[in-house]
C-alpha cells in the first residue's frame, strides 16, 4: 500500500509566514473556499502553500485523473511562477518554495497514476557538472525547475566526463544535455567535450550554464564552432526556456535557426589585445616597499575558532543577492526591497546561522604559513630550509639560516597583454634584489559535513532549505578566508590600513590583497597542486581532484601579497 503524504508542518515556511505577513494574507481563507478547486490548487503552488494541499488533491481526485491534475492544473501554476519570476516579481527562494511544494503534490498524486502515466513527461535532459568540477548548486537548481515543470532529468552529478554524459544521452533517449561549471577551467572543458562531439559526428542539442560563462563566449565562439545547437543559461528558468524551445522544434521536425551572437565590443577589444602583446612589458610596480617580518616560518593548522567570529565576516550582499538570488525589482521602490530583506531574510539567515552553530554543520579550520620567496620575472620562487623534509617542513620551522635556503617549488603567474600589464610575481622582490620576501599562503575550509548536510536536503527536496544553508556554507568559507586574512595582516603588523567599515574591507580596503587560484588574476587551476605541496592541507581534510579543485567544496585557498599596491586584476 502506498504511503500517505500528509503536510501540517513545515518550519521554514512557518518561520518565512510569520515575518511576510502571510499569516494574515492566510486569515482571508473564507475567500480561498470560495475557489474553485482548479484555483486553489493553482493559487497553492503560485504560493508555495503546500500544508493540507493533501486534502484540496483529494477533492481534485474526484473530478480528474492524477496526471490531468498534474498536466493542467498543478503546471499551470509553475508557468505562473516562471513568468514572475521572469519580470522580477517573485524572488528564488520563493520559486523554490512553489517547486517543493510542486513535488508534494506530485508524490501524493503518484500512487493515483498507471505506471505508463508515471513514467510520460515532456521531454527529458541529462545534466551534468562537468569533469573535475565539483560545483553543483546551479546545475541542482536546473534540475529543480525542470522536474517541476513537466520534465525527466538524468542528473548525473558533479566531475561528470563527457563519456558518462553520452552514454546516459543515448540510454534515456534524451532530448537535450546540459552541462555546467563554476570556474574558468570548466569553460575549457565544455568547449573541449564539444570539440569530441563534433569529431563523433554527434550534434545534440546542449545548454551551458556557470559563473564564468557569459553569451558571447557560448553563443558565439562555441555556437560558432559547434555543429549542434548550443544555447548560454544564464539562470534555471533559462534552462526551463531552451528545453521548451529545444522541443517544439523537435515536434515540427524543425531546425531551429540560431544566429551567432556577435558582442560589439568584441572589436575593440581584440585591438586593445593586440596592441598589449609584447613579452618584454613589465609593469611599474614599486620595488622599494618594505618587508613585514612573519611570526613564525613554516605551516601551521588552526582549529577551534568560534563561528561566531567567522560570521561577522559573511558579506550579506554577496550571500543574499548573489547566492541566494534575492534582488531588488527596479521598477519599485528601494524601501520594499528593504521590507523584504528586514521582514524576511534576515530571520532566515539568523534562524541559519543558530541552527549551523548548534548542530556543528559548519567546522571552522584553516591551514597557513609564511615562505621566503623572490620574484624571477612571471616566478614566484618558494624556498625551504635545506635538508628539511616530513615534519620539520610541514610545521614552524626551526633552527635554519636564511644562507642555507635553496628553491623549494615555483609558480609562473601570467601578465597582462594589456592595461598596466600586472602580474602576482611583481609584488615580491626580485631574485636580483638580494633580498627575500614573504608570501604568506592559506587554506580555509568548513568541513566535509557541511557538503552532506546540503546534499541531504536537496535529495529530502527541501530545495529552499537547501539554496539557503548551500548559500550559507559557501559564504562562510569566504567569511573565513576574509577572517583569516585580517589575521594575517595583524601578524605582519599591516593592519594600520585597514578600514573600520566591513563593507570596505569587503572592497579591499585595508594594505595587500589576496588571489585564490582558478580565478581572473591566477586562472590556472593546476597551480593548486603547487599550493598542495607547501601546506599538505589534507591535514585539515581538504583534497584536490583530478582537475585540481578542492574538496569540501566550501574550502578556499589564497596567496597572500602584502605590497601596498597589490589589488584585484584580471588576466583577459
Amino acid at each position: 500500500m502506498a504511503k500517505e503524504i500528509k503536510c501540517v508542518y513545515d518550519p521554514l515556511t512557518e518561520l518565512m509566514a510569520y515575518y511576510s505577513k502571510e499569516k494574515t494574507e492566510k486569515a482571508a481563507s473564507a475567500e480561498k473556499k470560495q475557489l474553485s478547486v482548479e484555483e486553489t490548487l493553482k493559487n497553492r503552488i503560485i504560493d508555495g502553500d503546500k500544508i493540507g494541499i493533501d486534502k484540496d488533491l483529494a477533492s481534485a481526485l474526484k473530478k480528474y485523473s492524477a496526471l490531468e491534475i498534474i498536466n493542467d492544473i498543478l503546471l499551470d501554476g509553475m508557468k505562473v511562477v516562471g513568468e514572475l519570476f521572469g519580470s522580477g516579481q517573485m524572488q528564488l527562494p520563493f520559486v523554490l518554495q512553489s517547486a517543493e511544494c510542486m513535488k508534494t503534490a506530485v508524490s501524493i498524486l503518484e500512487p493515483h497514476m498507471e505506471k505508463i502515466e508515471g513514467e510520460s513527461s515532456k521531454g527529458v535532459m541529462v545534466l551534468a557538472t562537468v569533469k573535475g568540477d565539483v560545483h553543483d548548486i546551479g546545475k541542482n537548481l536546473v534540475d529543480i525547475i525542470l522536474t517541476n515543470n513537466g520534465y525527466k532529468v538524468i542528473n548525473l552529478g558533479i566531475k561528470c566526463p563527457l563519456e558518462n554524459i553520452l552514454s546516459a544521452f543515448k540510454e534515456h533517449k534524451a532530448d537535450a544535455i546540459g552541462m555546467s561549471g563554476l570556474l574558468v577551467k570548466s569553460t575549457a572543458i565544455m568547449k573541449e567535450n564539444l570539440e569530441l562531439m563534433n569529431e563523433r559526428g554527434m550534434d545534440y542539442p546542449v545548454v551551458l550554464g556557470g559563473a564564468a560563462l557569459n553569451k558571447r563566449f557560448v553563443e558565439g565562439d562555441l555556437r560558432s564552432m559547434y555543429t549542434g545547437d548550443v544555447y548560454y543559461a544564464n539562470d534555471a528558468f533559462d534552462g526551463l526556456k531552451y528545453m521548451e524551445f529545444i522541443l517544439e522544434h523537435k515536434k515540427k521536425g524543425e531546425k531551429p535557426k540560431l544566429e551567432i551572437y556577435v558582442d560589439p565590443r568584441i572589436r575593440e577589444s581584440k585591438k586593445n589585445e593586440q596592441a598589449g602583446k609584447k613579452s618584454t612589458d613589465i609593469s611599474n610596480i614599486s620595488k622599494e616597499n618594505p618587508v613585514p617580518p612573519p611570526p613564525f616560518w613554516g605551516s601551521k593548522t588552526v582549529s577551534n575558532i568560534p563561528i561566531d567570529k567567522v560570521y561577522e565576516y559573511i558579506n550579506e550582499i554577496a550571500l543574499f543577492r548573489g547566492s541566494w538570488n534575492v534582488y531588488k525589482d527596479k521598477s519599485k521602490p528601494d524601501s520594499e526591497y528593504e521590507e523584504l530583506i528586514k521582514n524576511e531574510i534576515i530571520p532566515v539567515f539568523n534562524e541559519l546561522k543558530l541552527k549551523a552553530k548548534r548542530e556543528k554543520l559548519l567546522i571552522p579550520e584553516v591551514i597557513y604559513g609564511y615562505f621566503p620567496c623572490n620574484s624571477d620575472g612571471n616566478d614566484l620562487i618558494i624556498y625551504k630550509p635545506k635538508n628539511f623534509s616530513g615534519e620539520n617542513l610541514y610545521s614552524e620551522w626551526k633552527d635554519f639560516e636564511f644562507n642555507g635556503l635553496e628553491e623549494w617549488t615555483r609558480f609562473t603567474f601570467p601578465r597582462q597583454n594589456s592595461e598596466k600589464h600586472l602580474c602576482i610575481s611583481d609584488y615580491f622582490k626580485s631574485k636580483k634584489s638580494g633580498q627575500y620576501d614573504t608570501a604568506a599562503f592559506q587554506i580555509v575550509t568548513v568541513g566535509s559535513k557541511a557538503t552532506e548536510y546540503a546534499q541531504d536536503l536537496y535529495n529530502s527536496n527541501k530545495y529552499r532549505e537547501y539554496l539557503y544553508f548551500h548559500g550559507l556554507s559557501v559564504e562562510t568559507a569566504e567569511a573565513l578566508a576574509e577572517y583569516w586574512h585580517k589575521i594575517i595582516r595583524k601578524e605582519l603588523k599591516i593592519e594600520g590600513r585597514d578600514s573600520n567599515d566591513m563593507k570596505k574591507i569587503f572592497q579591499q580596503g585595508y594594505q595587500g590583497s589576496r588571489y585564490s587560484f582558478g580565478y581572473p588574476a591566477c586562472p590556472n587551476l593546476e597551480d593548486n597542486s603547487i599550493l598542495f605541496e607547501i601546506l599538505k592541507p589534507e591535514r585539515i581534510g581538504v583534497t584536490l581532484t583530478e582537475e585540481w579543485q578542492m574538496v569540501p567544496e566550501q574550502s578556499t585557498n589564497a596567496i597572500i601579497c602584502h605590497h601596498p599596491e597589490a589589488k584585484y586584476f584580471f588576466i583577459k
